[in-house]
């Protein structure tokens, strides 16, 4: 494994750029995919890797309209970024913030969705056990990722971007999820073209999702 930069000091570098909104292109075709699968709610949502808030505003606007979405991420740059997206929205609050540190206090969520975040963390089994913590019963969390051992085109990805990631397989996320206590796991692979010039290979995004009992 590599060590270089942080993940922090990724992030803020490519919020400074125009980093982000490649994100966004090259994401959106296949979150749009996964947020059909995610039901309406008045409750609250949780991003974890906000970005530049795109995932977050439809959010607000369309599942939990009538609810709370909250979003997270390490980067501040990303963070301004999203509060600048969400702006005119009322029932959205954006915060600066490492997901595995940060002491929720007695905030739950009925969903919590991340994409392209967990593989960061120095392990993901401790990432699913917070994320079950802080979820109210029958909760879902929906983990999507691009980085896995499956998609052999990922796996030179810590060298190019200088910084750790944990290569977990699908059948390391259905048994990751299982081992926090999620109930009724499900797996999906999500495809979608990607915008041309993408140096992520065509691959499908792994989505894994489970219920806190």
């Amino acid at each position: 494994m590599t060590s270089g930069k942080s993940v922090r000091e990724v992030f803020e570098a490519w919020g400074r750029d125009d980093h982000a909104d490649g994100m966004e292109r090259e994401h959106w075709p296949r979150v749009r995919q996964i947020f059909e699968l995610i039901p309406p709610s008045t409750a609250s949502y949780l991003e974890v890797g906000v970005g530049n808030g795109y995932g977050l505003a439809h959010m607000a606007t369309h599942q939990f309209k009538d609810g709370h979405c909250f979003g997270l991420d390490l980067s501040a740059s990303m963070v301004t970024r999203a509060r600048k997206r969400t702006q005119a929205l009322t029932n959205v609050a954006v915060e600066v913030g490492d997901f595995l540190a940060l002491d929720f206090g007695e905030r739950r969520f009925d969903t919590i969705f991340s994409m392209e975040v967990f593989y960061y963390f120095h392990d993901i089994h401790v990432g699913l056990r917070k994320a079950a913590s802080i979820l109210d019963p029958n909760g879902t969390l929906w983990v999507a990722v691009n980085f896995y051992e499956e998609n052999e085109e990922s796996a030179d990805w810590p060298k190019r971007l200088g910084t750790p990631m944990q290569r977990w397989s699908a059948r390391d996320y259905v048994e990751g999820f299982e081992r926090a206590g999620f109930l009724a796991v499900e797996q999906h692979m999500i495809t979608a073209p990607l915008p041309k010039g993408s140096t992520h290979g065509d691959r499908p995004t792994l989505l894994t999702s489970g219920r806190k009992p």
